[in-house]
């Protein structure tokens, strides 16, 4: 090969490399505006969602405060709560009402069910699975925006409405983004009402 040859075959190349890094370098720019555009996409979307969740929670705790004014309202609104999160119409709060309602080891509070099982609600299921109150395989259902965008925020309410009834002293007040728990148990015979 000449001189000339190599000096052309060269030329070739590095324009062929120049082609291939111009390609590489717009594809790589176009990757980056498409995951601008998903992103800002995605934020729009997400924005959208929790406006319309904030319409549907506000809805939903102007209904929740309504109910809690009545008397026994806790009850129609713990109902609603074990009705989306045990998909199970016949788990209703029992005649018996309230167990108990204590803050230490964590804030807590159990109902009776009409079936003979009891409702524990918590925020800290591992903190009461430490003192014994519930078991290592007792299932604990999570009560979040999965079941209803207001769960949280219902049972939320109804442990200010009862905590503000019921306990003496101070009353903790709870981060407003706590999470709930729901913990499902067989009721002592103690605490069964007598069959006739």
């Amino acid at each position: 090969m000449t001189t000339l040859e190599w000096f052309a075959w060269l030329v070739l190349l590095i324009v062929a490399l120049a082609a291939g890094l111009a390609v590489t370098l717009s594809n790589g720019a176009v990757t980056r505006a498409i995951r601008r555009l998903e992103r800002t996409y995605r934020r729009q979307k997400s924005l959208e969602l929790e406006q319309l969740q904030a319409q549907v929670v506000e809805r939903r705790m102007q209904e929740v405060r309504r109910e809690l004014a009545a008397n026994e309202g806790w009850r129609k609104v713990l109902n609603q709560v074990l009705a989306d999160a045990l998909k199970d119409t016949s788990a209703r709060v029992g005649s018996v009402g309230i167990l108990s309602l204590t803050t230490e080891p964590a804030p807590a509070f159990t109902v009776a069910g009409e079936d003979g099982r009891e409702y524990l609600f918590t925020t800290a299921p591992e903190a009461l699975e430490k003192v014994g109150w519930i078991g290592r395989r007792t299932p604990v259902v999570p009560l979040d925006a999965s079941l209803h965008p207001a769960a949280r925020a219902e049972v939320q309410a109804v442990w200010d409405r009862l905590a503000e009834q019921r306990l003496r002293g101070e009353i903790p007040v709870l981060p407003r983004q706590a999470e709930w728990f729901l913990v499902v148990r067989e009721r002592k015979e103690q605490d069964k009402p007598a069959r006739r």
